[in-house]
């Protein structure tokens, strides 16, 4: 558990609430001074220290693999992006007017194609 040493401007002692050692403020640094500070258990405290060292290069480890899966999303973001500008700048009106045209050309070219096979048609016989 983190601990935060209290100004100490307000207070020149504080005790941590989890080891129980009492620190106290002088000489500008904290330094321990109840005698729970020598009965330490630096094997349990280098444990803890491991264990918390191997949580951080597992979570490292998660952060680059999600970091990898979210390049190709993204790519695809940027992409859609771009699509999306390209159709902002559509202007939908004239596009509705040129289909018009279009299927107007459609339907004159189907009624030669039909001229021309009937005229063909007469030819041959």
């Amino acid at each position: 558990m983190a601990f935060t040493f209290p100004d100490p401007s307000v207070s020149t002692t504080a005790t941590h609430p989890e080891t129980g050692i009492t620190y106290q403020y002088a000489d500008g640094m904290w330094s321990p001074v109840s005698v729970d500070a020598e009965d330490i258990d630096l094997e349990a405290l280098a444990q803890r220290v491991a264990s918390v060292e191997g949580v951080n290069t597992t979570q490292s480890e998660e952060i680059e693999q999600n970091e990898e899966l979210l390049e190709p999303v993204n790519s695809a973001l940027v992409n859609l992006q771009a699509r999306l500008e390209t159709i902002e700048t559509l202007d939908v009106q004239s596009a509705v007017s040129a289909l018009a045209i279009a299927q107007q050309d459609i339907i004159e070219l189907k009624s030669k194609v039909n001229t021309l096979e009937l005229t063909s048609f007469l030819i041959l016989e």
